[in-house]
């Protein structure tokens, strides 16, 4: 009988640990909310981004109904600083948009093809498109640039407890 034959199979996170983004997306640690205030004491932009990377990345629905009345207030206050023409803002365009942004950046998928919502709302698809596109670019950037700063953060936060506690000192 061959000793390779019962040797239990190594995966990385048995040897190091589980990488920064797999602890990030875990349950929230003391580490984790650290690395949240070293972020928003630089990266303050009034997006919601702690509420979008638990919903978005983490899989937290506790802030989906909040992350929700946020991206209608932002929908439109978005509108109306001139995104659309006033003729054309109506509550089911904003309601819509809204909705089909949350849903594109929570479950990585649009509610249904821009034109058949359009046409139920009665806008012009290019319209309710642009205007889609838009609002979705700004929340995922908002996201995308809290994640890395997130990420290196949650590394300050670890490396300045192993310094206080004593190892790795130098």
């Amino acid at each position: 009988m061959k000793v390779e034959a019962h040797k239990k199979e190594l995966h990385s996170f048995d040897v190091r640990g589980m990488d920064i983004e797999t602890v990030l997306i875990g349950p929230v640690t003391q580490q984790i909310i650290d690395a949240d205030r070293l972020v928003r004491t630089e990266f303050r932009n009034g997006f919601p981004n702690w509420m979008m990377y638990r919903t978005a990345l983490a899989g937290d629905s506790i802030f989906l109904p909040r992350l929700r009345e946020w991206a209608i207030a932002f929908t439109w206050v978005y509108c109306l600083d001139g995104a659309v023409k006033r003729k054309t803002l109506s509550d089911e365009l904003i309601g819509c948009v809204s909705l089909d942004v949350l849903s594109r950046l929570v479950f990585s998928r649009w509610l249904a093809p821009h034109s058949d919502i359009a046409a139920t709302i009665s806008v012009d698809r290019n319209t309710y498109k642009r205007l889609r596109d838009r609002i979705y670019a700004r929340l995922a950037a908002s996201l995308d640039e809290y994640w890395i700063r997130l990420i290196i953060a949650y590394r300050e936060v670890r490396r300045h407890e192993r310094s206080e506690h004593g190892r790795y000192r130098r």
